[in-house]
């Protein structure tokens, strides 16, 4: 095996490893049971956010990757003004569901942040030497060992039927922060619409 090419694994493997690790994921579920055979093709889509362009990226990524799949869907943030207090009273939503007949409300939040720290092992080449084997195997550092400090976002999405007004499904989603707001959001919605495709609450409008 060419010098080359064992680089190429070694620095592969590393990069899957921490790949794996910044991936989001779903840690707890929860289904109404008795709320069968009904779908959603109409929803509502809220974020909970103390950032106003956060919760507008938020519902605005949401709303497309629903459309993606076949789903009619409306951001909040473009549709209902929200108080200074940020307290959305009732009537605001129920005006909203008629105004645009959406059968589904969907609201996602922040349901806590974690600080956590994580080993980096150290990245190594071999390099090639005047005596064959031994400078086969001589190892060479090119990235030294190190302990990184993440910021792990726990984000509780809750969807509810609007005629029956019931919490029908919720999930709680766990994911690394990441340089990019936009990734760590696309990473969030793509496991929480591929779980609720999987429990057959959506529906191509």
């Amino acid at each position: 095996m060419k010098k080359s090419a064992i680089s190429l694994v070694v620095v592969v493997f590393v990069g899957v490893l921490f790949n794996g690790c910044a991936s989001t994921k779903l840690t707890k579920t929860w289904v109404d049971k008795d709320f069968k055979g009904k779908t959603f093709s109409n929803i509502l889509v809220i974020g909970v956010a103390s950032e106003e362009s956060n919760r507008r990226l938020f519902e605005n990524r949401f709303v497309q990757q629903l459309k993606d799949v076949g789903v009619t869907a409306v951001s909040s943030a473009d549709v209902i003004p929200i108080p200074a207090d940020q307290k959305l009273k009732k009537e605001m939503l129920t005006q909203t569901v008629d105004k645009f007949n959406n059968d589904a409300v969907l609201i996602t939040h922040i349901a806590g942040i974690n600080k956590r720290k994580s080993y980096q092992p150290a990245v190594y080449t071999l390099g090639v030497g005047y005596y064959g084997g031994y400078g086969y195997y001589h190892a060479t550092r090119i990235k030294p060992s190190s302990v990184r400090s993440h910021t792990e976002l726990c984000l509780e999405t809750a969807l509810y039927d609007v005629e029956s007004e019931k919490l029908v499904w919720s999930g709680q989603s766990q994911t690394w922060e990441t340089d990019s707001v936009r990734k760590l959001i696309d990473g969030v919605i793509k496991v929480v619409i591929k779980d609720i495709q999987k429990n057959k609450f959506l529906s191509k409008k």
